[in-house]
């Protein structure tokens, strides 16, 4: 439910508290201005009427000064009042806004939304200011992903691979993958690549997903240089293919070939390059009408690179079927 909407203070953000000094300046401010007016009032009553003399000149400029004296405590309690109404709205409206909030981590308590509220609370009170400013970026940074989230898609500089790993351990039924050479150039031979398989691996053997990887490559030459990195990865249980794009027919050859791996169906992680060849920008997205395209791709690539199995159940070294060869025997 949301907070009530509070009266607009452009030049302040709350008000501030009077000093006890302040309010007796204020309180004489106010008895020497009733002084004054009462002696103005004396004095013009003597000098308007000098031959009326009597108590009347006294009790007129006493009455006219208790008014502007009654006037200014009215004034200032009316004040006093405005500032009040706008305290206590300010402290609903901040009331409402932390229900709102605690209803919302509510729902979260299985996750670690509170624990991170907790021990941000700690971070940013204790340590040098350097700590507490690299906690506020990172929270920022974390805010700013889940509003992006809201919109099913979110984009990050460079190559994410936090990202990949936690949707790799995620993933409750498939992986569907492409790498082309492009951009996985020495990649299956670093440190985030080794965490990325075996995080796989894992998901294969307890959670008994489904990983299949294609690797593109421009040429069928190109493909042998491939060949350990395809066996190191079925043995892991990921299922694996090549395709060359000098075998696919036309239609398949068009358009941009970027890598992207779909996880579950429902969402895709897309690396794309710039003109140098450089990982520019990794963008996860969950909408359906942008993941679907991709799925389709991926089935279509898939099946072309669909492997020829030689008598003894192995793979073809040079098996590569195309769409132009006709159905594949073994079925695959």
């Amino acid at each position: 439910m949301p907070g009530p909407t509070l009266p607009r203070h452009p030049d302040r953000t709350d008000v501030p508290r009077r000093s006890d000094a302040d309010s007796a300046r204020r309180v004489t401010q106010k008895v020497l201005v009733t002084i004054v007016i009462g002696g103005v009032v004396y004095v013009l009553t003597n000098v308007l009427l000098p031959e009326d003399d009597g108590p009347w000149q006294l009790v007129l400029s006493v009455l006219c000064g208790g008014a502007v004296l009654l006037t200014q405590f009215m004034i200032s309690f009316a004040h006093q009042l405005t500032d009040l109404k706008y305290v206590v709205e300010k402290r609903f409206a901040d009331i409402g806004e932390a229900t709102k909030l605690f209803n919302e981590v509510e729902k979260l308590r299985g996750d670690g939304v509170p624990r991170l509220a907790e021990h941000a609370t700690k971070v940013v009170s204790t340590g040098p200011d350097i700590l507490h400013d690299f906690a506020h970026e990172e929270i920022n940074r974390l805010a700013a992903q889940m509003e992006d989230l809201t919109n099913l898609s979110a984009e990050t500089p460079g190559e994410n691979h936090d990202w990949l790993m936690t949707l790799t351990k995620c993933t409750r039924s498939s992986i569907d993958a492409i790498s082309t050479t492009v951009v996985d150039d020495g990649f299956w031979s670093t440190e985030p690549a080794s965490r990325y398989l075996t995080a796989q691996r894992e998901a294969i053997l307890e959670r008994h997903i489904t990983v299949r990887r294609l690797f593109i490559v421009k040429e069928r030459g190109e493909r042998a240089a491939l060949a350990p990195i395809c066996e190191e990865q079925r043995l892991m249980g990921i299922e694996v293919r090549v395709v060359a794009l000098d075998q696919l027919p036309a239609h398949l050859r068009r358009g941009k070939m970027i890598d992207f791996i779909v996880f579950d169906g429902a969402l895709s992680y897309e690396i794309h390059a710039d003109q140098l060849s450089v990982n520019s920008s990794t963008t996860v997205n969950a909408r359906a009408d942008l993941v679907q395209p991709l799925i389709r791709r991926f089935d279509q690539l898939w099946d072309a690179a669909r492997e020829q199995q030689s008598p003894n159940g192995r793979p073809d070294p040079d098996g590569l079927r195309t769409l132009t060869n006709g159905p594949d025997p073994a079925g695959a």
